[in-house]
């Protein structure tokens, strides 16, 4: 059987979920004696799951087969795993598109569309790259009009940047976040050369990125809450609400900064 990319990925996405897991968190039996092995063993998921060793063992070393849904139910229940990281495990065993759409151009009555919002707004695409924006977004996150197309991807800027980490009140919270959003995103479409080289760059300056990265964490996009300090030190609360399918484009997300009273 050979290995494709997804199947890897999906494999990788197994293992670090099964090591989560406690044997005791499952109802499994611990007997004396020291585990190697951290979370479930291979065999505890297989047993768990309702397969074989030898076919729980073949997926997560990612052998190219096609698990069924009944399959994968079991195993998410198996892992408890969350709703998130549920939708996650099926979109790695059936989507089999491997590229995100080249840069492309964008319908500008978006951006007239943003700038009349009185709350930050912003849209993005897939990788984080920030397309349009309004004048609130700009005085409460990043001047992004100053940043070189090629640079203003948000997930660079929020941990490569110091001006925005040091203005966010809730940062270990809304860090982990983004990384597990942007995770999820990644191993959906792990050959996108852009998203590996974000990938390598944050990996390769970012020791919080790199810690959160190997935790392997995934959450999709959802109503989130975020702290600010405004650039006169007072600090705004939002309430961070996500749109997909922009304009009938898959690729695009609009991202609304409400504010909370």
């Amino acid at each position: 059987m050979q290995k494709s990319v997804h199947s890897k990925v999906f494999g990788q996405f197994l293992k670090s979920r099964r090591e989560r897991v406690q044997p005791e968190e499952a109802g499994i039996h611990m007997t004396s004696g020291r585990r190697r092995t951290p979370g479930l063993r291979r065999e505890e998921v297989a047993y768990l799951s309702h397969v074989s060793v030898t076919y729980y063992t073949w997926l997560e070393q990612g052998k190219d087969i096609q698990p069924s849904q009944e399959v994968l139910l079991n195993i998410s229940q198996a892992l408890q795993l969350s709703p998130d990281e549920k939708e996650h495990l099926f979109n790695l065993a059936y989507n089999e598109t491997l590229s995100l759409p080249v840069e492309e151009q964008y319908n500008d009555s978006l951006q007239t569309t943003v700038d009349n919002l009185p709350f930050p707004s912003f849209i993005t695409d897939q990788r984080s790259k920030v397309i349009f924006w309004n004048r609130e977004a700009e005085s409460m996150l990043f001047p992004f009009s100053s940043c070189p197309s090629e640079e203003r991807y948000l997930l660079q800027l929020l941990f490569l940047e110091g001006s925005i980490r040091d203005r966010i009140q809730n940062w270990d919270e809304f860090s982990t976040y983004s990384v597990a959003v942007f995770r999820g995103i990644y191993d959906r479409f792990p050959e996108d050369p852009i998203l590996n080289q974000l990938l390598v760059d944050l990996k390769q300056q970012s020791k919080l990125f790199r810690e959160l990265w190997e935790q392997h964490h995934i959450e999709q996009k959802k109503i989130s809450f975020i702290s600010i300090n405004d650039e006169q030190g007072q600090t705004k609360h939002f309430r961070i609400h996500s749109a997909t399918h922009v304009d009938g484009n898959e690729d695009l997300y609009w991202c609304m900064y409400v504010p909370i009273s």
